[in-house]
């Protein structure tokens, strides 16, 4: 039994090398090649990365930013879908010696405090100012702040691939 199972393997790791090439032409034809070149497609094997990045957003709920925001706003249950784990905390703590000190923490979401961030809607009514803006690397900044104080919070979200709250941050002092 064991020599008819060792003829067999040894048969089969012989199999394996031609099974696992592709088939390749030996000398690749101009004709093989021009369509791609012609058409300025990209090439077989890049052609899902695409589709797969649309689908992916196809599925988020709300792929634009302004309609997701005053969603997550207001909608507990998004803001617990739509925030990273963990997600970063940074705040200005008053008491540190000598002088107030910047404390970056990284809050695992079954501690994150629900809501994570005030409605939208309801901020006019506080005389808050909210802005969004743009960052560098595509996120974008929320900032609440109440002019001529210090209370200003900022909320950075990134596409991964839908919108996600990655970072808060509380400069009140």
């Amino acid at each position: 039994m064991t020599l008819v199972a060792l003829s067999l393997s040894l048969l089969l790791a012989g199999c394996k090398p031609n099974a696992a090439e592709p088939a390749a032409p030996a000398h690749p034809s101009p004709t093989a090649v021009a369509p791609a070149a012609t058409t300025g497609t990209a090439p077989a094997d890049a052609a899902p990365a695409e589709p797969v990045a649309a689908d992916a957003q196809a599925s988020c709920p709300y792929p634009d930013f302004d309609t997701f925001l005053p969603h997550f706003g207001a909608e507990i249950a998004l803001q617990e879908k739509a925030t990273a784990d963990p997600l970063i905390s940074e705040y200005v703590d008053v008491t540190a010696d000598p002088e107030p000190a910047q404390v970056v923490q990284q809050i695992p979401l079954a501690e994150v405090t629900w809501p994570v961030m005030p409605n939208p809607a309801s901020a006019g009514s506080k005389a808050r100012e909210i802005t969004h803006t743009t960052q560098p690397d595509g996120s974008i900044k929320v900032q609440f702040r109440t002019p001529n104080t210090s209370d200003q919070q900022s909320y950075y979200f990134a596409q991964k691939p839908c919108w996600q709250l990655v970072r808060k941050v509380d400069e009140s002092i």
